[in-house]
């Protein structure tokens, strides 16, 4: 086990043991670059007519998935911590335990299933995106657990960096490829196309570490169909918000939410927290790691 860092943990909720492996890595892997603690969390949902203290009697085989969660990382040297939580929700469970402890990103995986008129993702999923204290990641799974190539498509939304960031743990860990997209509408003017190639060149001086990264500037009037196309080429579309109130409401065709339905491959769509101190750490931890050791 290493020593935790002054970064707030990664909580990873597990309810499903055919996705525990996958989400449980993904987590592991970004753990192991940023040097950060992980925690794996059950939540047991109590009824409203029964006290919290009787959660113990619903518990039916929580501690044996959590336990499972556990073995898969038990031999990476990263402090892995599990626990299981009584709540009224889901979603309350993992709010709750996000606020009480340094939670810094919560992953969660989605299933993709077609959306209802008043819910976007998933129940649990919309209450979390719209009130985690934190980074919050929701992955969409495939079965190809293999990761040689990273899809990052770029517009300059308020969670570019956030993204660029997962991105890179992700290649580092896997020595996988970076692919950096912009989609260039023909409606849009010059000085927006000129502002998106600016924040292309940014993006990729900013990585570190990865042994490779291309680049590819794609005139299209569809940004979707556009990095759908070209998840067939890749194992993971890692995708950020487009706005900060893209998961608050439902709007049919957003952008995260199309690609997530549609990709060819696993998406990692990523929302970052706007609570200014907590992107300032962010910023400073990620500098420390960038600069030289001597």
């Amino acid at each position: 086990m290493t020593t935790t860092t002054t970064q707030g943990s990664i909580l990873v909720p597990i309810s499903n043991p055919e996705t525990a492996d996958q989400l449980v890595s993904t987590a592991a892997d970004i753990a192991a670059d940023t040097r950060r603690p992980l925690e794996l969390l059950t939540v047991v949902r109590v009824p409203q007519q029964l006290p919290l203290s009787e959660g113990n009697r619903l518990i039916d085989d929580e501690r044996e998935v959590l336990d499972y969660a556990a073995d898969i990382v038990n031999d990476q040297a990263i402090e892995v911590t599990s626990r299981i939580r009584f709540a009224r929700s889901i979603a309350s469970g993992i709010l709750s335990r996000a606020e009480e402890q340094d939670i810094e990103t919560t992953l969660m995986g989605w299933r993709g299933r077609p959306r209802r008129r008043d819910i976007i993702l998933g129940s649990h999923l919309d209450q979390v995106l719209r009130k985690a204290p934190c980074d919050v990641l929701v992955k969409r799974m495939d079965d190809n657990e293999e990761l040689q190539r990273i899809l990052l498509p770029i517009a300059g939304g308020p969670n570019t960096d956030l993204a660029a960031t997962v991105a890179g743990s992700l290649a580092r860990v896997h020595d996988a490829e970076i692919h950096v997209i912009i989609v260039n509408s023909p409606n849009e003017t010059a000085t927006t196309h000129d502002e998106k190639e600016t924040m292309l060149a940014s993006v990729i001086a900013g990585f570190t570490g990865v042994p490779v990264i291309t680049q590819e500037i794609v005139e299209s009037d569809s940004v979707g169909d556009t990095i759908v196309d070209q998840s067939q080429n890749a194992d993971l579309v890692v995708l950020g918000a487009t706005s900060e109130d893209l998961f608050r409401r439902s709007v049919i065709g957003s952008l995260p939410e199309q690609v997530g339905r549609r990709s060819a491959s696993s998406v990692l769509m990523v929302q970052e927290y706007r609570n200014l101190p907590s992107r300032l750490l962010r910023l400073t931890t990620r500098l420390r790691r960038e600069i030289p050791r001597l």
